[in-house]
């Protein structure tokens, strides 16, 4: 640890100018309250950049803005990146990768403003591209004994070293007769035939964690198909209106709830889903003609600009129950009766869990449905910490009951502004299994467990959309042995991977035959560990 007795704040934030106004307000109580705790502890500390009178905010918004904070920053001294809204990973990645000083990052544990997932995605970015640091997190800072004692121990030594005892090494666990059988099978099957992966335009958002290393993913059978967004706009523009219209006309036959509106800047309007239906129809066309066994687009850079949200498509193709689409140049349906995984953001990440349980939920003649959430927030309930795991709308109607029991809501203008429906619901009461594929410091891994989500009454589901996000999909898990602490001191990204059913054995048999190194969190590992 340097001996230096100043340390610097780093504000990361958002590319979008609303979040970044939004969140600035706590951000500035934040690095007070951070800055009280280094005095009490003997610290001096300078927070970077400084407050924009013209944008009214003190947050990196871009890559170039990091590289000229990180300019200013003697190269040995602690740095601090501070979170508490969701910040673009790659405006501190690039400077942080030749910084020698000991690097923290802290973050809130709040739903309103997701700095805690922010935590998790710089945290995994990092890891990535193979940039040492450590993690810390809480709800009221200075006053907090836990953040005190964690901060007071970096700044003697340079690291945190959170217990990592809710962690199992796959190694050590004992499967089954019939996983082993399974995971074998399916693996030789994908080593042979090859799953090709469909990532448009990876990267975004920040997340270097969801560009991971090609070589390594074909080595396990799994070659990536990179994809252009603007290819992907082309292609909506050869589908026809009448052909989107009976894409929508079956969701409205299955009852999904569409909560329409007439002013297309604030609310859901017709042509904004008919604008998604033939997204629906291009993302299914692409599959046909590259051979894809998955595809994630990622929303945002690029597609928030020329279309309507992609969120509504994405729990569409993760869903059994979907329109067909026929091929426009076989004239065949594309993948009929088959869930499509999509990996929502383009994060590969999550795609591969997400084909992998496919394949063993079909070899099991289980529903087949997987999404991502993001690792939203949590909170204690009825003695159990339950997550409130969120995603923008990818989640399949599968997982909420069926499209009676889904709704289809406006994106928020401020990050939405050519509108697009969600695929919302609050995820139905069963066992699960999560699981959350990683590349750090050069290998491959996959995080893995099983969990239940519950049936919380009505006013208590209320309150946590409320204190999120209440237009997106809602699951609230609970996961024995993976609480708030065990998970932010080591889950590898701020998203997470959910199927219904218990197939964790099949998964770690899967990896195992694969080559790929595998952790169970909390008490799923626990139970079976070798004796």
């Amino acid at each position: 640890m340097t001996t230096a007795k100043k340390v610097y704040l780093v504000s990361n934030g958002d590319l979008r100018q609303p979040a970044c106004l939004n969140g600035w307000p706590l951000q500035e109580k934040t690095l007070k309250q951070v800055r009280n705790a280094l005095k009490k502890l003997g610290f001096d500390s300078e927070a970077l950049p400084k407050f924009d009178k013209k944008r009214k905010h003190g947050f990196l918004s871009r890559q170039c803005e990091g590289t000229e904070a990180f300019s200013k920053i003697d190269p040995d001294a602690p740095v601090i990146i501070v979170l508490n809204i969701w910040a673009y990973a790659h405006h501190i990645t690039g400077p942080l990768q030749t910084h020698r000083g000991p690097v923290l990052l802290l973050a809130n544990f709040d739903g309103t403003f997701p700095g805690l997932v922010a935590l998790l995605n710089h945290s995994a970015s990092l890891d990535r591209l193979n940039v040492k640091h450590s993690r810390l997190w809480s709800e009221s800072f200075a006053s907090d004994p836990f953040f005190m004692e964690n901060l007071a121990t970096w700044l003697k030594t340079g690291q945190i070293k959170h217990s990592m005892a809710h962690l199992t090494d796959g190694r050590q666990v004992k499967l089954s007769s019939g996983a082993e059988a399974i995971g074998k099978e399916l693996a030789e099957r994908i080593r042979r035939e090859r799953r090709i992966m469909g990532q448009f335009d990876p990267g975004c958002m920040g997340m270097m964690n969801a560009v991971m290393d090609p070589a390594k993913l074909g080595a396990v059978g799994m070659p990536i198909e990179y994809l252009n967004q603007s290819d992907l706009v082309a292609e909506m523009n050869l589908v026809s209106d009448e052909e989107a219209q009976k894409y929508l006309d079956y969701l409205i036959r299955k009852g999904a709830n569409f909560h329409w509106g007439t002013n297309k800047f604030k609310e859901l309007v017709y042509d904004q889903v008919l604008s998604q239906m033939k997204m629906y129809a291009a993302a299914c066309r692409f599959v046909a003609r590259y051979g894809l066994s998955a595809i994630g687009i990622p929303y945002q850079y690029g597609l928030v600009r020329c279309v309507p949200a992609s969120d509504l498509i994405e729990g569409m193709l993760n869903n059994t129950d979907r329109p067909m689409v026929k091929d426009p140049d076989t004239k065949q349906a594309v993948m009929p009766g088959e869930v499509i995984p999509h990996f929502n953001e383009g994060d590969i990440g999550a795609g591969v869990p997400q084909l992998l349980m496919k394949e063993i939920y079909m070899a099991k003649k289980m529903p087949a449905e997987t999404t991502l959430h993001d690792v939203r927030w949590g909170g204690e309930y009825d003695g159990k910490f339950v997550w409130v795991l969120m995603i923008s709308g990818g989640a399949p109607p599968a997982h909420f009951g069926g499209w009676k029991k889904t709704h289809i809501n406006r994106q928020p203008s401020g990050y939405f502004p050519l509108g697009g429906g969600t695929c919302s619901g609050v995820c139905k009461p069963g066992v699960f299994t999560w699981a959350r594929f990683y590349e750090a410091y050069n290998e491959i891994g996959m995080d893995c467990g099983t969990g239940e989500m519950l049936e919380l009454p009505e006013a208590e589901v209320q309150r946590r959309l409320q204190a999120t996000d209440p237009q997106w999909p809602i699951a609230n898990a609970y996961i024995p042995g993976y609480g708030r602490n065990e998970l932010m001191a080591s889950h590898m990204s701020n998203h997470i991977v959910v199927g219904y059913g218990d197939i964790l054995q099949e998964l770690l048999a899967l990896c195992k035959h694969l080559g790929i190194k595998t952790r169970v969190g909390g008490d799923a590992g626990k139970a079976l560990k070798k004796k």
